[in-house]
């Protein structure tokens, strides 16, 4: 027995130590199921046709990969693209979100994409005129009120999907504080679309002049 201990005990201690080598690097090349987030890019936009539903900006990925793969900076550029070059008409269409609309690092395989599928509508792309409400913060300067509000220009064009345009009622500017204001004053203000399918076309900022007036104090009576 004490043989078995005393010889050869170079080699034995070299093979223990190459054995554990090998263990440490099976084990660190162990794969891990993770899920991931990953953006969706869309390209190939119809050339007359919007989006009217809401677009889905990212998916969940169900992956395998070593460790050090699953890391952050491995998977900067990690997306999923969703190709519209063959919508042509309005209406609805789904799109299936699986491996070949996927950009993965090499060693990272797909398990499945959640949601699988992803459903879009499409509408004719119109546009439309719509009035620029103009928007207040605070009231005015004690004795004074507002005697006159302009506002140029007095419409701006939106462009979007036709249901949706053809529900916008006006655009808004952003708010004008009255609390400072004496006689006339101008201001250069951004305006507004509540709905995010909708945008402005051409600038987006509008001239607003205003103009204060004294409230008439009633005479005291003798």
């Amino acid at each position: 027995m004490k043989a078995l201990f005393t010889e050869n005990i170079g080699m034995k201690v070299l093979s223990l130590a190459l054995a554990s080598l090998l263990w440490v690097a099976v084990v660190g090349e162990q794969e891990l199921s993770s899920s991931v987030s990953v953006p969706i890019e869309y390209k190939n936009f119809p050339k007359t046709l919007e989006v009217s539903s809401e677009m889905v900006s990212r998916v969940n990925l169900l992956v395998q990969a070593p460790p050090e793969k699953l890391e952050a900076g491995n998977l900067a550029d990690a997306a999923l693209v969703v190709d519209l070059s063959e919508v042509n008409r309005p209406g609805e269409r789904t799109f299936n979100l699986d491996r070949q609309n996927l950009r993965l690092p090499q060693g990272v395989t797909l398990e499945r994409v959640i949601p699988s599928q992803l459903r879009l509508r499409f509408e004719q792309r119109t546009a439309r005129d719509v009035p620029v409400i103009i928007r207040y913060a605070n009231t005015p300067m004690p004795g004074y009120r507002i005697l006159k509000q302009e506002v140029q220009p007095e419409v701006l064009r939106v462009v979007g999907p036709q249901s949706r345009v053809e529900g916008l009622q006006s655009a808004e500017t952003d708010p004008i504080d009255l609390s400072g204001i004496l006689g006339e004053s101008e201001f250069r203000v951004n305006t507004f679309v509540a709905d995010g399918q909708v945008r402005i076309e051409g600038p987006s900022v509008v001239r607003v002049r205003i103009v204060m007036e004294r409230i008439a104090q009633p005479a005291l009576e003798q």
